[in-house]
């Protein structure tokens, strides 16, 4: 499913601009704090927000490499198909789960851009950005989850698959 690894990665891509500029973001601050007397403002603001991103943005591609924390200890002693089903188990209730928080997202997000949200914080900062990317985020797991559910079936076939199965 080449769609969905490029908006994967690009996603990924974009988590790691995220913690690039919270990185740069953190050094200002610091160096506003230490040097001048005066820290950078709303940078508590603005790296919240980036946080999002970084964490909401790169989940999916996580997802579709297998580098979340699993507990294989089980999984390693039961034979194959036993395997192979409790895999799809998983994918099932990871696309459930993504899809409930995907549909909430949305609604926050499409409803923090309506109202034009800001914090209350030392600068006025606007919400939707972050809302938007965590919608996008979902988004973006949810789709790789039914992608996990489709390919763990065996409806589909990837180069990919063979690799998770060693």
């Amino acid at each position: 499913m080449p769609v969905v690894g490029m908006l994967n990665r690009l996603g990924a891509f974009l988590a790691g601009i995220a913690v690039l500029v919270m990185m740069l973001i953190g050094t200002a601050d610091v160096v506003g704090l230490l040097v001048f007397n005066h820290p950078l403002p709303g940078a508590y603001e603005l790296t919240e927000s980036l946080l999002v991103a970084s964490v909401f943005l790169a989940i999916a591609l996580a997802q579709a490499r297998r580098q979340h924390v699993r507990v294989e200890i089980f999984l390693n002693v039961v034979p194959g198909p036993v395997r192979r089903a409790l895999e799809l188990l998983g994918h099932v209730m990871t696309a459930g789960v993504f899809a409930i928080i995907c549909y909430v997202s949305w609604e926050v997000a499409l409803d923090s851009i309506r109202i034009g949200e800001f914090s209350s914080g030392l600068i006025q900062f606007p919400v939707w950005p972050a809302r938007t990317t965590l919608a996008i985020g979902t988004t973006l797991m949810t789709v790789q989850a039914l992608a996990d559910i489709v390919l763990t079936a065996g409806l589909a076939r990837s180069p990919e698959v063979d690799e998770w199965s060693s």
